[in-house]
């Protein structure tokens, strides 16, 4: 295990390359724009809005797939304020949400006066993706980001929605196989966020590929053939997360702060919809040896708000920290014990990054900003 000279992302990190200088490619990209001439990109945005606005009358000309956070609020002032389309806005609800994701989705309505078009998941079948996820995968929240990331492509193609909006394109900000600089979208799926199991989720007869069916997108050929360009905001405009978080402030949106105080998380404004979705990014702590902290602290970093040095205590007091609230809501949504959730947990160790005591308790390898020798 090796970091990042620049920030603190280690290699573990599946599908992120360092250069010959040991600087990973999500801080290269970061630098690369600078370089950007972000008043040109701007322009093509417009042309490209200029092409749909009003291409559907009195009917919606785009849509824009939100969760109700900081950076929906951002792409929506971005679309409705600046860009002057009729957007729709597609999102899919969560299973268990937190009263602050509910009054953000809401404000986003209120706030920029959109139609909002919210795909309930079946709750029967999120609990059984949920414990089927977390146990074969590791990745519980698979079922949820499956249909975020469907439901607005299937949406704009059964509504004749021909312009479809995302914010940020994960392989290109922080490293991934399509880590391409490129506007297009369609490749999104491929990320690794929903991993391509599908196959596997139906060979034990519990779930049904109808049961899933709205969770599966479409592909690429069926993607254009619809003649639907689906975009990601982050390829015209520079994407800062503290950045978006401050805008989002300024039309109504809320921290959990004032609900919750999370463990583990330096921030109280990223990933707050849901108490029992933020297993999913702790997963990847044992499986990888980082965690949110790290997410947020490397972002700090490349933003040049803090040093690398002033935030590897701050990652290693947090970064290893399973929220005890998060636990409970997962185990009452799934109906799982917490004996049962600690021994799937505890498979998905790193034997390599981590050694288990004779109590059974798992502790690090590896020391953070260094690496395991």
């Amino acid at each position: 295990m090796k970091y990042c000279k620049n920030c603190l992302m280690p290699d573990t990190r599946p599908g992120l390359k360092f250069n010959e200088e040991g600087i990973c490619y999500a801080c290269l990209h970061h630098e690369n724009q600078k370089n950007t001439n972000w008043d040109e990109r701007w322009k093509e945005l417009e042309n490209l809005c200029d092409k749909y606005r009003g291409c559907n009358g009195n009917q919606y000309d785009c849509a824009i797939a939100v969760s109700g956070g900081k950076d929906s609020h951002y792409q929506t002032y971005l679309i409705k304020e600046k860009l002057k389309m009729n957007p729709l806005l597609l999102s899919s609800g969560n299973f268990d949400w937190t009263e602050t994701g509910r009054k953000n989705l809401d404000n986003l309505s209120d706030t920029f006066g959109c139609d909002i078009m919210v795909f309930e998941p079946n709750r029967r079948v999120a609990r059984i993706m949920l414990k089927k996820a977390f146990k074969e995968i590791g990745s519980p929240s698979w079922y949820p980001d499956a249909l975020l990331y469907s439901f607005p492509v299937k949406m704009c193609m059964k509504l004749g929605i021909k312009l479809l909006f995302y914010g940020e394109d994960i392989n290109y900000t922080y490293g991934g196989e399509f880590d391409s600089e490129t506007p297009s979208a369609i490749f999104q799926s491929k990320n690794d966020v929903v991993k391509p199991v599908w196959d596997n989720w139906f060979k034990d007869n519990v779930i049904t590929e109808k049961e899933l069916a709205m969770a599966k997108q479409p592909e690429p050929e069926e993607i254009k053939a619809s003649n639907l360009e689906s975009i990601y905001l982050s390829y015209f405009v520079p994407w800062n997360s503290v950045h978006n978080y401050q805008v989002a402030t300024k039309f109504g949106f809320q921290h959990l702060g004032h609900e919750y105080d999370r463990e583990g998380s330096i921030d109280n404004y990223d990933q707050i919809d849901s108490l029992p979705y933020l297993l999913n990014p702790y997963m990847k702590y044992p499986k990888f040896g980082h965690s949110v902290a790290t997410d947020n602290a490397s972002r700090l970093i490349r933003y040049k708000m803090k040093s690398r040095n002033e935030m590897i205590p701050i990652v290693e007091e947090k970064d290893g920290k399973l929220d005890q609230g998060v636990v409970e809501k997962f185990c009452e949504f799934t109906k799982m014990s917490k004996r049962e959730f600690f021994e799937i947990l505890d498979k998905w160790y790193n034997p390599e990054l981590f050694e288990k005591d004779s109590d059974g308790i798992w502790h690090p390898k590896f020391k953070v900003g260094i690496g395991t020798k």
